[in-house]
């Protein structure tokens, strides 16, 4: 498992802490960037090159291809984050709602 830098891990720290704090704002969740981070993830996660550059070239070998070492960090904690977001805004209970009434 990858050490989370230092930096972030305050960070997450310093926001889950904000959000549940009495008279906080209501978190929103924004839905188009978990989704964005979701199709980066595999895309990293199915391409065969790791996003890596060519020796010869020097360019990657697909425009496609996204750098897992340059971008994976990036794109769990935007998972994490707007997941918990997602939850703490109110909108999965919604969408557990509606899925409830459409099973009966």
């Amino acid at each position: 498992m990858m050490e989370q830098d230092p930096v972030m891990r305050d960070f997450t720290t310093m926001i889950l802490w904000s959000w549940n704090q009495p008279g906080g704002k209501k978190p929103e969740s924004n839905l188009q960037a978990l989704k964005d981070a979701v199709r980066d993830l595999c895309q990293m996660t199915t391409q065969k090159s790791a996003g890596q550059k060519s020796p010869l070239s020097g360019r990657k070998y697909k425009s496609k291809d996204i750098s897992v070492a340059e971008n994976l960090e990036r794109v769990k904690f935007t998972i994490i984050c707007e997941a918990v977001l997602l939850v703490l805004s109110g909108k999965l209970d919604k969408l557990e709602e509606e899925n409830d009434g459409q099973e009966e």
